[in-house]
């Protein structure tokens, strides 16, 4: 779904449980003590939510990177068959490539 869409997700249900916590809170001051549990329990499953969210973004995360670093392979790969065949100016071209897409893969996952 992607990583943004994921995190979003996940801040949105962190935000739910907490106003469920807070609810909790009141209730517990009436001494409802049914009501507490109850609004605690739904805390706890909206905070189950943010993280299975938050799990999805991260594989999304390394998927991403994946496909990056595969770019980067075969823009190596252009460049030492540039280089082989004498086109220094083309291999340096595609080596810088391949170089920025090891990059964006780093950035995804660090």
């Amino acid at each position: 779904m992607g990583i943004d869409f994921q995190l979003h997700r996940a801040s949105v249900d962190i935000a739910k449980g907490f106003r469920q916590f807070q609810k909790a809170d009141s209730a517990l001051a009436k001494d409802n003590i049914d009501s507490t549990v109850r609004h605690l329990n739904k805390g706890l499953d909206y905070f189950a939510t943010a993280q299975d969210h938050v799990d999805k973004a991260e594989d999304d995360a390394y998927s991403k990177a994946g496909q990056e670093i595969d770019k980067g392979n075969k823009e190596l790969q252009k460049s030492i068959d540039a280089y082989a065949d004498g086109n220094t100016d083309r291999a340096l071209s595609q080596y810088e490539n391949a170089m920025d897409n090891y990059d964006k893969a780093l950035e995804l996952i660090d």
